[in-house]
């Protein structure tokens, strides 16, 4: 389709057609399909959007002009890569605490992890300390992160509760809406798309089981995006995509020697189970595994420790984590295309 209409584009109007008429067909297309309508911004920001405050065009139509033009001007210079996913900016609440307070209870809490409400109660209160060390100290791996808060990975629900105290108007919207709201889209859908990994028997599954599947068939609704890495271009696998998400292993999986195997620089979700049916579900990071009580819980978590340790998602399955960050949580930030287009399809459901 955005072949055909960009042909007609260029045929009628050349290689460079204006704003105004780029963004008459846009809204010409979900005119004439109604389902295709996105209900926020313009309702056709996913093919076009112009380009403001020296920001460029994007949209379906301006990509498929860009490289049509760029193959026509083959000798051209190679576009600047884009920078990686970054979280958006926000402005943190007021700590109740003093800077020396915090640093005390932080020393205090890397030596203590008894008794548990109190190192709960010293988490919430140093929870905005914490989030400003870790953006100041940016470059700060990983597993040196945790080292400075180890009770974050040690200690059961302080991830939520960091995320909470940022995010307090956002921090139950996936568990809340999963299943009452997304999954039954997403499995109707993967229907639609005629998604391979979709079970036969899906109706017949218990309700739980079905918003289990459509987690685990999310990444199958997204294109496989090339990425780059230096000057290297990656296009991943549609295994390597789910893994990046979520990684499902057999019941009884050895977890000292798959820890030790899963070495990555990002939090990802471990499923135990088979058939689709989870037994348990762990939140991995830096070669720890977060025990959750569902594989719903562990996707909750896990898109909550983006944000509580400040660090970017997997190019692998970013636009999954894209789509749960601005439309399930409703959180601003970059946004491709292909989300703007799932986003539409699921609102016309």
């Amino acid at each position: 389709m955005v072949r055909i209409l960009v042909s007609h584009l260029i045929e009628r109007f050349g290689e460079n057609p204006t704003s105004g008429t780029k963004a008459a067909l846009a809204s010409s297309i979900v005119d004439q399909f109604p389902c295709l309508r996105d209900p926020l911004g313009t309702g056709y920001d996913a093919w076009f959007t112009p380009g403001r405050k020296h920001r460029p065009a994007t949209g379906f139509l301006e990509e498929r002009l860009r490289n049509i033009r760029k193959r026509l001007r083959s000798t051209q210079m190679r576009r600047t890569p884009q920078a990686p996913q970054e979280h958006p900016s926000m402005t943190f609440p007021e700590p109740n605490i003093t800077g020396d307070r915090a640093i005390q209870l932080t020393e205090w809490l890397k030596n203590n992890i008894w008794p548990p409400a109190q190192v709960a109660q010293y988490m919430l209160e140093t929870a905005v300390h914490r989030a400003q060390w870790i953006r100041a100290n940016g470059n700060t791996p990983m597993h040196a992160v945790i080292a400075e808060f180890p009770r974050l990975v040690d200690t059961p629900g302080m991830i939520s509760q960091d995320f909470g105290v940022l995010y307090p108007e956002s921090s139950g919207r996936l568990t809340e809406n999963w299943s009452t709201v997304f999954s039954s889209k997403l499995i109707q859908l993967a229907k639609k798309e005629k998604v391979a990994e979709l079970p036969a028997n899906i109706d017949l599954l218990p309700a739980d089981t079905q918003g289990d599947v459509a987690l685990l068939l999310l990444p199958m609704l997204f294109p496989c995006a090339p990425y780059k890495v230096g000057r290297k271009v990656f296009r991943p696998s549609s295994l390597e995509k789910r893994k990046a998400f979520i990684d499902v292993q057999p019941t009884g999986t050895n977890m000292v020697q798959y820890l030790s195997s899963a070495q990555v620089d990002y939090p990802f979700v471990l499923m135990l189970g088979e058939d689709n049916v989870c037994s348990q579900a762990f939140v991995i990071i830096s070669g720890a595994a977060l025990e959750q009580p569902s594989l719903l819980g562990a996707a909750d978590v896990c898109f909550k420790s983006f944000y509580v340790l400040d660090c970017c998602y997997p190019k692998q399955c970013a636009q999954v984590w894209e789509f749960i960050q601005t439309v399930i949580f409703d959180i601003p930030g970059k946004e491709s295309n292909t989300v703007k287009f799932m986003r539409a399809q699921l609102s016309g459901m």
